[in-house]
């Protein structure tokens, strides 16, 4: 998938690996959507989670976020979400 022109890297304002979260039986969702609440027009908001996170792009596309989801060498996702 072709990473969309949005996706700037050096915008990221939040990061949140959620492993630690998912590991303690916790769904970072809440915490997800609180957080990006605070974003302004063109930051982003990153999360890294062992596998693709599709109920929360969902729910964040429909709350008016544009997302983008890729997989690195070690398996692990990284979904940027944006307000553009």
């Amino acid at each position: 998938m072709e990473t969309p022109a949005w996706l700037n890297k050096a915008k990221i304002k939040i990061s949140l690996d959620a492993r630690p979260l998912l590991a303690s039986g916790n769904h970072p969702v809440e915490k997800v959507i609180n957080e990006t609440a605070t974003l302004n027009p063109g930051e982003i908001y990153e999360i890294m989670t062992p596998f693709p996170p599709t109920p929360m792009i969902e729910k964040l596309n429909v709350l008016g976020f544009e997302s983008h989801s890729e997989k690195d060498d070690s398996g692990l996702y990284h979904t940027c979400f944006a307000r553009i």
